[in-house]
């Protein structure tokens, strides 16, 4: 696409908006010289107010939900980390006492015999 018609279509959809803003503020204006259009108004905060309250309630159970993942990685992460370091103790021979017999055969000074 051109500049000139990206530039085309941003002053196109601009002269839009400008258009259905002022068709919107005409709606409210006459809105508001009818009788109930005092009612019609607020009907149409009440739906703004509600909507508001949603999306932040959303925004909440969103917020919790990660906050839920986050810890369950964090204990997943910690678990793994037990696991490894509990690999790593076992990995070491623990020192055998003298009396063994296995440890005798196996520590005696020449195989010849």
């Amino acid at each position: 696409m051109s500049r000139s018609r990206i530039e085309e279509g941003a002053y196109d959809f601009l002269r839009r908006v400008q258009i259905l803003d002022y068709e919107y503020d005409e709606m409210r204006n006459s809105l508001a010289v009818h009788n109930n259009g005092h009612e019609i108004l607020a009907e149409i905060q009440a739906v703004r107010e509600r909507e508001a309250a949603e999306a932040e309630e959303r925004a909440r159970l969103e917020a919790e939900e990660r906050e839920r993942q986050e810890a369950a990685a964090r204990e997943q992460r910690e678990a793994i980390a037990r696991s490894i370091a509990a690999r790593r103790a076992n990995d070491r021979a623990a020192p055998l006492d003298d009396d063994d017999p296995e440890a005798e055969y196996y520590q005696r000074k020449s195989w010849l015999v």
